[in-house]
């Protein structure tokens, strides 16, 4: 997955390490997925128990993911229907550092 930079680049006296994990272990931070004419960015909302999760733009539009992996966003033809492996792979999956 890709990592992206969450934060501004502050100076500090403490060494750290960046996170190399999701925030929540099998799901990715955020998807990027085209929607019409623009792209959208889906960050993690909730993770159910039955391994189902939401995902939601800043503009309160949602997705979903099955328990078995499937990512589902009407109208994102480049995304909808694809495995969370899959959209690793295609580089839309991103990770927080």
């Amino acid at each position: 997955m890709r990592r992206v930079s969450a934060g501004i680049g502050v100076a500090l006296s403490v060494a750290a390490t960046p996170a190399l994990a999701e925030m929540i272990d099998g799901y990715p931070d955020a998807i990027v997925c085209r929607v019409s004419d623009f792209r959208s960015i889906g960050y993690l909302h909730r993770v159910n128990d039955d391994g189902s999760a939401l995902y939601m733009t800043l503009g309160q539009e949602l997705a979903q993911v099955t328990p078995d992996g499937v990512f589902h966003r009407q109208g994102a033809k480049d995304c909808d229907g694809k495995t969370l492996k899959q959209l690793e792979a295609d580089g839309q999956a991103f990770e927080f550092e």
